[in-house]
């Protein structure tokens, strides 16, 4: 009896230290799916809005704001006057309430070319990749040059996950708080997408897929102008930063992107 009872509990103990919980696959690791799909653009570690929400109930029936014409535009969700509100998500499941001013830009890529590689580049389709990740972006630029906003500036999208910028220990893994993330609908090198796809795969995409079009790129000096000059975030190279100039195991927004073509 006393070795069935101590081969049990060294049995539980060994199952409990085996369990993970949702924190716990917040983490660097590469998503296998497909890094362009969904850029592995991870939470903050163990940073949640759990806390601001639990405080905001509290305090949400003592401190209820007349309605005014003042009150009406401080809570106003900032976008810009370039961008369509038409597939917005969900952004308060998406994001975090801004706590600090904006300070850089940060560029991504993504498309949805592991599920669809003869139409990758379907709107709804990243939308629908991005709910299901449990990431964002506060603007998306289509192939014509498009710009949709999935999160109001207003709001902090997850787009950067971990990673640190600058030297400044303000920024490690809290890039999000501090940043305005734009995806851009693109395929990049194959050495952007060795990871996804196999050269056959590659090779046989259509031509015209792979890259940045040149709408994008003129919807993205607009948009980012535009955004830099609203949050008085200086326009250069220092400020508008890549995914992978933040975290170097990031590729985005790749080899083909022509970095040149945006301060032009």
């Amino acid at each position: 009896m006393k070795k069935f009872l101590f081969l049990l509990i060294i049995s539980v103990l060994l199952l409990s230290g085996c369990s993970d919980s949702p924190e716990d696959n917040k983490t660097d690791t590469p998503d296998t799916t497909h890094r362009t799909t969904v850029t592995e653009k991870e939470t903050e570690p163990l940073e949640t809005p759990s806390k601001t929400e639990e405080a905001t109930a509290e305090t949400k029936e003592e401190t209820v704001p007349e309605t005014t014409e003042e009150t009406s535009e401080q809570t106003e969700n900032t976008l810009s006057s370039l961008s369509s509100p038409d597939f917005m998500l969900p952004f308060e499941s998406y994001s975090w309430e801004r706590e600090y001013p904006v300070e850089y830009v940060v560029l991504h890529f993504t498309s949805n070319v592991v599920a669809d590689k003869t139409t990758p580049y379907s709107i709804q389709a990243v939308k629908k990749i991005f709910e299901d990740s449990s990431i964002s972006s506060n603007y998306i630029i289509d192939r014509d040059g498009s710009i949709f906003c999935f999160v109001p500036e207003n709001y902090a999208a997850w787009h950067a996950g971990v990673g640190t910028y600058a030297d400044d220990e303000k920024y490690t893994n809290k890039m999000n708080k501090y940043s305005i993330g734009i995806e851009m609908l693109a395929i990049g090198s194959y050495s952007d997408m060795q990871f996804y796809l196999t050269q056959d795969e590659y090779d046989s995409l259509d031509k015209s897929l792979i890259g940045f079009s040149d709408e994008q790129y003129e919807a993205l000096k607009k948009l980012v102008r535009d955004v830099c000059e609203r949050n008085g975030i200086p326009f250069d190279r220092a400020h508008v930063i890549g995914h992978d100039e933040y975290n170097p195991n990031k590729n985005d927004p790749g080899e083909l992107f022509d970095w040149d073509r945006l301060f032009e």
